[in-house]
């Protein structure tokens, strides 16, 4: 139905938009959002560059217009206390994601990195000031082979106490599965613990980086929302949340 985390080739995707949105039909989405590297904390190679925001934008309207789905406009946004990086056009949503720290290049050579990562993160929050998702809060489990994953406490509460104040979405990602780490990202006790401290606004996405990735997982995403009781998830247009209800498969 819904899978707003696509890469293409102005970041570090094997394929155009227009690729994008073919497969998304043909995976029969609803509702699919390109949302590209823009991160100044990463290496630019994988990244869409400042000058490049305007075709970027006027690309994905431009097939908006040619396709029978709803394509959103997006950017995977670098997220960090330092500051971030606006694209000079406005986006439908972004999606944030704190991809390093500050001084901390050995992040992944960590067992333990989730104090360092989430007091990161917390700080990072307070930044933001328009509609958006925060992404894939523990994807540094796909990156570091021993480590554990979060445990429930004082940070993640904060953390998550902060998106519900600052009106953040949060993102279920299906990267997990796909990579094999055996649930999606963030944990289901995370996004629940989000719902329970009065987040509202979840989303899904595969941050497929393949054509062939896209919606990838996304009817077992949907279904273990509404497991959780979660009956409808949003995506962003023109400044403002859109719930969608959530449909039981058939």
């Amino acid at each position: 139905m819904i899978d707003i985390h696509n890469h293409t080739t102005y970041s570090d995707g094997r394929n155009t938009v227009e690729e994008v949105i073919q497969s998304a039909m043909k995976e029969g989405l609803q509702i699919v959002g390109i949302s590209d590297h823009f991160d100044p904390y990463v290496a630019q190679e994988v990244c869409l560059q400042p000058e490049e925001v305007s075709v970027y934008l006027k690309e994905i309207r431009t097939l908006s217009e040619k396709y029978p789905i709803k394509v959103l406009a997006g950017l995977e946004l670098g997220l960090q206390s330092e500051g971030i990086l606006w694209p000079g056009e406005e986006m439908d949503y972004y999606i944030y994601s704190v991809h390093t720290v500050p001084g901390r290049p050995d992040l992944k050579t960590l067992e333990n990195p989730w104090d360092i990562y989430l007091q990161e993160a917390i700080s990072a929050v307070d930044l933001i000031d328009r509609p958006g998702f925060f992404g894939h809060l523990d994807f540094l489990r796909r990156h570091i082979p021993k480590a554990k994953p979060p445990k429930p406490g004082q940070l993640m509460d904060t953390l998550l106490m902060k998106l519900v104040s600052n009106h953040v979405g949060l993102e279920l990602n299906t990267s997990g599965w796909m990579y094999g780490i055996g649930d999606p990202s963030p944990q289901p006790w995370v996004i629940e613990r989000y719902i329970d401290l009065g987040g509202r606004f979840v989303t899904v996405g595969s941050d497929s980086h393949r054509a062939s990735q896209i919606g990838n997982f996304t009817v077992k995403a949907l279904s273990l929302l509404r497991q959780m009781g979660i009956k409808e998830v949003f995506y962003c247009e023109n400044g403002s949340y859109i719930p969608v209800p959530i449909m039981e498969a058939k």
